[in-house]
């Protein structure tokens, strides 16, 4: 990725145009190009084509910030369209998220970035930017606590990418807070955003400029050529449309009618079926038009997915444990190691000892046990899977996960965790009961992590305040 331009409208803004879109300008000068050239500036975050996709993202902002300045406020199906530029990168996003390699930490971050355009759309943009600023941090962490290991340029370019989307993170919500808290500021006054353009807009009464890359209709057409009478009487012009259908029945139907025409059989000159002709076919069976036999059409079978093969291996200071269907119990771990387990379905991995951190993405059915973790168990994408700890993790982070369990020793709940969720259901955590050792054992104990929340809004003439707490059920 190269220099980014400015936002549309660019510097060349005109005098009178709102302070917002001043500020947004001087956002994207002072922040938001910082940030696109230390995602430029690493190899594998400009392979991704993060710098690229942060330039088109912010610069559309930019134009719809420079529309509220001089247009009413469109409606969500109009908003949507012009936002086209920018629906089109979430795809993207998350199709280089999913990229493993150097940069994976990067593309995520820039991923959960993209939720601040939704300030456009939401009822109260200050409260939801408040909330969503903070949506890259866990990954923005893991790629510095990477960078500690790091050296030169590599490190220092990491650190870069984070200090600069932090920044740009804070910068947004801040003026979001101070320009737009309530809601976008739209022009009460200002001109239908349909017909606006960046280089100001159109003349009152006149036709909209054509959309970009059509050339505008010729002018100065000449009258349209004569056409000379012929020296022949002229003739009834047909009927058109239902008129022309309705001739032609009328017309087919007087021929079927008419006992000149022979009828209908001669109208439509079809051939008559006599009496011996019947007869004939009556004697002979063979004159008899054959049926035609059709053989069923042989449903298509539906192609097999590819089955990729169940590989463990260790690459780069990580056990990389993939398509594992069959229980698998990854040895020789050390306390440096990482354990990413991907596409697990309906078995059980086993990490003995201490080890660094552990991933669970896009698994089904599975199970994992581990002994101990020094730094973060993850679960990403995955449905109905278990995990059990024997002695202790600090940290478990669950995102995009349904019907996760995670099961915790006595020795382990001497050490409860922080628990980070979003976008779960069906999460529940089991501890020991209050007599584990017992004879019989009392039952372990089942909580239910909240997948639903409530907010009360308080406070008066544009000074707001939200309060948000759980859903309880029961009890």
């Amino acid at each position: 990725g190269g220099g980014a331009p400015a936002p549309a409208g660019g510097a060349a803004a005109s005098a009178d145009q709102p302070k917002f879109v001043d500020a947004y300008e001087t956002l994207f000068d002072e922040e938001i190009k910082t940030f696109i050239g230390a995602a430029a500036a690493i190899k594998g975050c400009a392979e991704l084509e993060i710098d690229s996709m942060a330039t088109t993202f912010y610069s559309e902002i930019g134009k719809v910030m420079k529309m509220a300045g001089a247009c009413k406020k469109p409606d969500q199906k109009a908003l949507m369209e012009i936002m086209k530029p920018v629906t089109q990168l979430f795809p993207k996003a998350e199709n280089a998220s999913m990229k493993r390699g150097k940069c994976m930490n990067h593309a995520i971050a820039w991923k959960e970035m993209l939720a601040m355009v939704n300030f456009l759309f939401v009822p109260k943009p200050r409260g939801y930017a408040e909330e969503a600023f903070t949506q890259p941090d866990m990954y923005l962490n893991k790629i510095l606590t990477a960078a500690k290991k790091q050296e030169g340029d590599e490190k220092t370019k990491n650190q870069a990418f984070v200090k600069a989307a932090k920044a740009v993170g804070v910068g947004l919500k801040d003026y979001i807070k101070q320009y737009h808290a309530a809601e976008v500021s739209w022009n009460k006054k200002g001109v239908d955003a349909k017909s606006w353009t960046p280089g100001g807009a159109p003349a009152a009464g006149g036709a909209p400029p054509p959309p970009p890359g059509m050339a505008p209709p010729p002018m100065n057409l000449g009258p349209p050529p004569v056409v000379e009478a012929s020296s022949s009487a002229p003739t009834k012009a047909a009927p058109g449309g239902m008129a022309a259908v309705f001739a032609q029945i009328n017309k087919g139907s007087s021929q079927c009618e008419s006992a000149a025409a022979g009828g209908a059989t001669a109208a439509f000159k079809l051939k008559k079926v006599t009496k011996e002709m019947k007869k004939a076919m009556k004697k002979e069976p063979a004159l008899k038009p054959k049926e035609s036999k059709k053989k069923p059409k042989k449903a298509v079978a539906a192609p097999k997915k590819k089955v990729k093969p169940p590989s463990c291996e260790f690459r780069q200071g990580t056990w990389w444990v993939e398509n594992q269907v069959e229980d698998k119990e990854v040895n020789n771990v050390e306390l440096k190691h990482n354990v990413y387990i991907y596409n697990a379905n309906r078995c059980t991995i086993t990490i003995p000892g201490k080890i660094k951190s552990i991933t669970m993405d896009k698994c089904t059915r599975a199970k994992v046990i581990f002994d101990q973790v020094i730094s973060t168990f993850e679960v990403v994408g995955c449905d109905a899977c278990k995990v059990f700890c024997q002695k202790q993790v600090p940290s478990v982070a669950i995102d995009k996960s349904k019907g996760t369990q995670v099961n915790f020793s006595v020795e382990a709940a001497q050490f409860p965790p922080d628990i980070v969720t979003s976008n779960i259901s069906e999460t529940n955590i089991v501890l020991p009961g209050a007599n584990p050792d017992g004879d019989p054992p009392s039952d372990p104990i089942e909580i239910p992590l909240p997948e639903q929340y409530i907010t009360k809004i308080t406070g008066q003439n544009g000074i707001w305040e939200t309060d948000t707490t759980m859903v309880t059920h029961g009890g």
